[in-house]
């Protein structure tokens, strides 16, 4: 017998619908997002009277992540697309610069997603 994937697994496999205005939709995936959970927690949540269990992770915190991410991103391209054009390091150092500072903000961030502080003795400047 073949093995079924996780989907299948779920304890919770019957839909229930239900009619709103694209209004409601709009507040209700807001509340969601801002509660860090799901529409199908906060729903069950709201109908079934259940706690929801608060998010571990920090929405803006994540949103500023992702940010920090296409930016580190595309300097890195910038990076590689000049070294790749024979141009000599020099020329990419002010990229590289702004590619190590990406990274220390994306470290900030991640931390400040997780709760923990940085370390005090270590500098943030990629030294």
């Amino acid at each position: 017998m073949a093995q079924r994937s996780g989907s299948e697994k779920r304890q919770r496999t019957t839909i229930v619908t239900m009619r709103i205005n694209p209004q409601e939709a709009a507040t209700i995936r807001q509340i969601a997002a801002r509660r860090g959970q799901s529409v199908s927690a906060l729903m069950r949540s709201a109908l079934l009277q259940s706690r929801l269990r608060p998010s571990r992770v920090e929405v803006k915190a994540v949103a500023r992540l992702l940010g920090q991410l296409g930016k580190i991103g595309s300097n890195i391209n910038q990076i590689a697309y000049h070294l790749n054009a024979g141009r000599p390091a020099y020329r990419v150092e002010g990229s590289l610069e702004a590619a190590l500072r990406d990274l220390s903000e994306l470290r900030l961030v991640c931390l400040q997603a997780l709760g923990k502080e940085p370390r005090r003795g270590l500098r943030d400047d990629g030294d």
